[in-house]
């Protein structure tokens, strides 16, 4: 292992390793606003904890320094269950 991670190239592509590039929608809970950003994002700007996010995504907690996932019928979507 420490001949891979000697090897630049290899130390390059191991970084982008586990890590999750998709974008969430964020509802700061006191002002409603709502923000489009990674959960790397999230940590750089706002301060919410590496753990605190994953929980947020998997539903385990609700919010976490006053961020949640924005509900999706803030999203911009319409009702899946309406016909027309």
């Amino acid at each position: 292992m420490k001949a891979r991670w000697a090897d630049p190239a290899y130390r390059e592509r191991a970084r982008g390793f586990h890590r999750d590039e998709r974008t969430y929608r964020w509802q700061h809970v006191a002002s409603g606003r709502i923000v489009s950003r990674t959960k790397l994002e999230m940590r750089e700007e706002e301060g919410v904890r590496p753990d605190s996010l994953d929980s947020l995504v998997s539903g385990r907690i609700q919010t976490s320094r006053g961020w949640r996932l924005a509900p999706r019928s803030l999203l911009g979507r319409a009702p899946m269950w309406i016909f027309p």
